[in-house]
């Protein structure tokens, strides 16, 4: 018996861990198989609601035309079928064709099963033998290719630009926060608290200001592309071209994310920090690399893990603006100028849908994968969160969330009929007051209470100078709002701005800049000279001739002290007449004394006198070498001709004559009742407070009417989306069981769906309005990125020694919730909210910069018209001016942001 029982004991200890382990990989297995089943779904859903917004009907003003996904494999039908040519198809077998095309791709089908179909196409890439479409490759050369091979082709590129930018931000990120949690306050901690502002701002708003400086500018890395237009000598020659390439975007991406991410895992490192087993380890003695390693950032490690993966899932579409500013070969760019190739200009009709369509399936995919392997990291990285709990604790779980839910029903509906008591008695014992004095109690009691928060409010602020910096610039904001709504009723700016063009008679420059620019400038520019006839500069004297005609001369004295040359020149004539065109000589006359007679000209009712055509440049250019060595008669940058009037005779550079000018007008009428009449205008390079664009607006309407915009925006989006997505965030995870697993399966729902993607196409075909998608986007938001990262946070907290004893005294869920839970995530709270509400005002300029437009002008209008214009490259004032209001918005938010932390954090006022 002894020795049956030492040779059965070994066999039979092995067998029951083996099982332990095939019902935890089980158990493991299916769970992952359901949070994969449920992401397919998802993105099915998604893609599916996708096509059928695509597959409308555009109403193009006389005609409505035909669906949209229809007509894109109409004409893919028709590509495919002229491909065919070569092979003498009779007549008959090209119907046969075409309808064996047609069946394939479910054109003949019913509508939902029509766009089932296309659904499963979109999702596998696969769209039979009509995917061949004419695109061109990195180099720029047009061929075929179908939708499968056109991805595989540049989604590698967003990849190694996003790739090694979040690698860099990961590796950086970590050392860094860690760093300044431990050094909390020194230079370091406060200069990258100084800096967190920028991370608020886009990437592709950092990319325009680094292409002006480093490319424009100081012209020291290439402005765009991701090749040279010469390729290099040998193939290793391309890893240096390409890496020359990424530097700006890679960079921006960088600046965009790295403060953001450091300053908030700072503050996590802080609090923690604090914590009594840190002190306890403190008290042992470990060393500083140990206490980091296991006591900080092992127990926040889900934060960090949550905040950086939610991160990387915003910022794969913000990826479509950054390479199209920098015209990055990627999926971005490819979605913009290839599946809406007319988007980024001024025609909405889209382009090749289903390679869009494809994008967007790329776009859910890799948002799905995110949230995926987040659910694992969480798994792998924290030993509290178990995905493979036993049925029956699962069960008992659910049974106790819901016996617990059942509970604070009921208790809330005692307390309610015990408030509906109480009132109705206080009630009955007011009902004998006058409703006035009711009214005054009332006001008294919220006037004491806003008083009482404003004091504690003002005394702590004035602690932060930096607060009262982010109050002012706040406050001009808010007074630049009042001027915008004052100056420019909202009645009339939008029909005014999108409708005033080019006047027959200009008086104000195009693409000027700022007149502001003289004060720094030793020589100034000419802004405006308009000089009519009642002008004293200006004689007029009539002569009456013999044979009834009048000769009238006119002189126009200019006083001309600028440094560069006037951009436009032009003299206005007015003519009234019966029959015979009244008749014009001109002479003008330089400082040294020159004279250079014009062109006489015949005059209709009205002439715009055409400097440019009036003299002969070339004959004059050719009798002066110095001139010779600047004047261009090219066809690319072109010298205007009437520059020949100002140019210095002695000047072998292009230098305008400083002095006293004069344009001599010598009229003549031919009727007694004619009459003439001039005016000359000169047009220079500065206009206004803030320029003009290429419409000779001025532009410090859109910069002011951008004011009210992006306040209301930003303030409005951040603060609903921080506050549902916090309250919804703590009712989940203090009830946890099915309450928490429909935020998570909403939420997860939300951040797999492509939604900025989606939104564009949406625009582009739906012709929704701008304030539509943006209250969208804020509604989706409180179950995006917020949501997800207050809940890690609320993770941690829930296990905390106070939460039990709470429990342990019987509080109410609710005043856990509200009492405990929330105000110990306010310093989390802080650091979201500062980052929202640059980011909604950022959205809106986002959005406008594809072309999404509202009937007001707003900042992102105005940089996508710059940029689409040319801008960087002329008149840069064009796209810096409301770049720099944005900046100087989320520059207010984020450093009155910081000071709040401060004052609503103790730990960290203590520091």
């Amino acid at each position: 018996m002894t020795d049956t029982s030492t040779t059965t004991s070994p066999t039979l200890k092995p067998i029951l861990p083996a099982y332990g382990r095939l019902r935890v990989v089980w158990s493991a297995t299916r769970y992952l198989l359901s949070k994969a089943i449920l992401i397919a779904v998802t993105i099915f859903i998604g893609v599916f609601v996708t096509i059928i917004v695509a597959n409308r009907p555009v109403s193009l003003g006389y005609y409505i035309a035909q669906p949209q996904v229809e007509a894109n494999i109409e004409s893919q039908i028709d590509r495919y079928i002229r491909s065919q040519s070569n092979t003498s198809l009779s007549r008959e077998e090209t119907a046969e064709l075409r309808e064996d095309l047609r069946e394939e791709a479910g054109l003949n089908l019913p509508y939902l099963s029509r766009h089932f179909l296309w659904t499963l196409k979109a999702l596998s890439f696969d769209w039979g033998r009509i995917t061949q479409t004419r695109v061109p490759n990195l180099w720029g050369n047009q061929r075929d290719v179908d939708i499968r091979g056109i991805i595989l082709e540049y989604f590698p590129n967003t990849l190694l630009l996003v790739g090694t930018a979040n690698l860099l931000v990961f590796m950086i990120g970590i050392p860094l926060s860690l760093y300044l949690a431990r050094h909390y306050g020194n230079l370091v901690d406060r200069i990258i608290s100084l800096l967190s502002p920028l991370s608020s701002v886009p990437s592709w708003v950092i990319g325009i200001l680094l292409i002006s400086i480093f490319a424009v500018e100081l012209r020291w890395l290439p402005v765009s592309g991701m090749f040279d237009t010469l390729p290099p000598e040998t193939q290793i020659g391309y890893v240096e071209v390409v890496a020359r390439h990424m530097i700006l975007p890679v960079l921006a991406i960088v600046i965009s994310l790295l403060f953001q991410l450091v300053y908030t895992w700072r503050t996590y490192f802080v609090i923690y920090s604090e914590e009594d087993y840190v002190d306890l380890a403190k008290a042992k003695g470990l060393p500083v690399k140990i206490l980091q390693q296991k006591y900080i950032l092992r127990p926040t490690l889900p934060y960090v893990i949550t905040s950086f993966a939610l991160v990387l899932v915003g910022f794969w579409q913000m990826t479509m603006a950054l390479e199209v500013v920098f015209q990055w070969p990627g999926i971005g760019w490819l979605y913009i100028k290839q599946g809406l190739p007319n988007y980024w200009g001024e025609s909405m009709y889209p382009g090749e849908l289903l390679i869009a369509i494809g994008i967007v399936v790329i776009f859910a995919y890799l948002l799905g994968m995110v949230v995926f392997l987040l659910d694992i990291i969480y798994v792998l990285i924290d030993p509290r969160v178990h995905i493979t709990t036993s049925d029956n604790t699962a069960q008992a779980r659910q049974n106790q969330s819901v016996s617990e839910w059942r509970n604070s029903l009921l208790e809330w509906l005692k307390r309610s009929r015990s408030n509906l008591r109480a009132t109705s008695a206080r009630a009955s014992k007011e009902a004998g007051q006058p409703v006035g004095e009711q009214l005054t109690r009332a006001l008294k009691q919220s006037s004491a209470a806003i008083a009482r928060w404003t004091r504690f409010f003002l005394t702590e602020v004035r602690r932060y100078p930096s607060a009262l910096v982010g109050l002012a610039i706040i406050l001009l904001l808010v007074i630049g709002s009042i001027t915008a709504l004052v100056v420019y009723p909202y009645e009339q700016i939008g029909t005014l701005w999108n409708t005033e063009r080019l006047s027959g008679k200009p008086r104000i420059p195009r693409l000027a800049q700022p007149e502001w620019i003289n004060l720094f400038r030793r020589e100034k520019l000419l802004s405006v000279i308009a000089l009519d006839e009642a002008n004293p500069a200006v004689s007029r004297f009539d002569e009456s001739l013999s044979n009834g005609w009048t000769q009238s001369s006119i002189t126009y004295t200019i006083d001309y002290r600028y440094s560069g040359f006037p951009q436009e020149m032009f003299l206005f004539i007015d003519a009234e007449f019966l029959e015979k065109r009244p008749f014009v000589s001109a002479k003008w006359i330089t400082p040294d004394g020159r004279e250079i007679d014009l062109k006489n000209v015949s005059i209709t009712s009205s002439l715009t006198y055409n400097f440019n055509n009036s003299i002969n440049a070339q004959r004059f250019v050719a009798q002066n070498p110095n001139w010779q060595k600047w004047f261009n008669f090219g066809q690319i940058n072109t010298t205007p001709e009437f520059h020949v009037l100002f140019a210095d005779p002695k000047a072998d550079t292009p230098r305008p004559l400083q002095g006293t000018y004069q344009l001599q007008i010598s009229g003549l009428t031919f009727e007694p009742d004619a009459t003439l009449h001039t005016e000359f205008v000169l047009l220079g390079q500065v206009y206004g407070l803030a320029g003009t664009d290429y419409l000779r607006r001025e532009l410090v309407v859109p910069l002011l009417w951008g004011m009210p915009f992006a306040l209301v925006f930003g303030l409005t989006g951040a603060f609903v989306t921080t506050i549902l997505a916090m309250l919804i965030a703590a009712t989940g995870v203090w009830f946890g069981g099915w309450v928490d697993n429909l935020i998570q399966r909403l939420t997860e729902a939300n951040m797999i769906l492509p939604v900025l993607a989606m939104s564009v196409l949406a625009y582009a075909l739906l012709g929704l309005d701008l304030w539509v998608i943006l209250g969208i986007i804020i509604v989706l938001n409180v179950f995006g990125t917020p949501a997800k990262t207050f809940r890690s946070a609320f993770l941690q907290i829930k296990e905390a020694p106070y939460i039990e004893a709470a429990r342990a005294y019987g509080a109410r869920n609710s005043r856990i919730i509200l009492n405990y839970l929330i105000p110990r995530i306010m310093p989390i709270l802080i650091p979201q909210l500062v980052t929202l509400i640059p980011s909604f005002v950022f959205l809106e300029a986002t959005l406008g910069l594809f072309n999404i437009k509202s009937t007001y002008p707003t900042w992102g209008r105005i940089i996508y018209q710059g940029l689409s214009n040319g801008a960087l490259y002329g008149s840069r004032f064009w796209v810096l001016e409301p770049i720099a209001l944005l900046l100087l918005t989320g520059l207010a938010f984020s450093i009155l942001g910081i000071a709040l932390e401060r004052i609503l954090n103790p730990r960290l006022l203590d520091k």
